[in-house]
């Protein structure tokens, strides 16, 4: 029955790239990457990595609301095309400003698109079937955290880390746009009072 309905399945994936993304790509090729490339120290990334999540934070609060007033996909697509574009960014820094920029982007992203998927999923549960959705949902999500490490590792040691990442960043776009084509909103915007 869930897996009949597009927008839960396309929800589900995007949950499940985010993690792919996080795991593998945020905690394990992003510090190497950053060392290789632009020679950043454990302490630089650390601060980098913690300056982005100062931003997510500020952005978490205004994301629900957004959501709720103006349905859910007006949230999810900008947030899984804003996680990809920092994945190209953490690729592309030339300077240790663009790689504080890369982080910045990812938190924001990340915490806008938090709270709305999980969100959509529940709203996609038939009557009597929350804890079934909301249940196979993280399931997929979790899924993503096992995945991430061993598919993006496994990438980089073929073809290098910017290849991984650039690799991760793909498949959210195109999970996003699949979702934005094809998934319907489960809570049109409510009108202004």
């Amino acid at each position: 029955m869930l897996a009949g309905k597009i927008g839960f399945v396309l929800v589900s994936l995007i949950s499940l790239m985010n993690a792919v993304v996080r795991t593998g790509g945020l905690f394990a090729i992003v510090p190497m990457l950053a060392t290789a490339l632009l020679g950043l120290s454990v302490g630089a990334i650390g601060f980098a990595l913690m300056l982005g999540s100062i931003c997510g934070l500020l952005a978490a609060y205004p994301a629900g609301w957004l959501a709720d007033r103006f349905g859910r996909k007006v949230v999810i697509v900008p947030a899984t095309l804003m996680t990809a574009t920092s994945m190209v960014l953490f690729c592309t820094a030339p300077t240790y400003g663009w790689f504080i920029a890369a982080s910045i982007v990812w938190s924001v992203a990340s915490s806008v698109g938090g709270a709305a998927p999980a969100t959509y999923a529940a709203d996609s549960a038939p009557l009597g079937m929350n804890a079934t959705a909301m249940s196979a949902y993280r399931m997929t999500a979790d899924a993503g955290y096992v995945i991430g490490p061993l598919v993006l590792g496994l990438i980089a040691d073929l073809y290098g880390p910017v290849i991984s990442l650039l690799s991760a960043a793909f498949l959210l776009l195109l999970v996003g746009a699949l979702f934005a084509l094809l998934a319907p909103e489960t809570r049109p915007g409510r009108a202004a009072p």
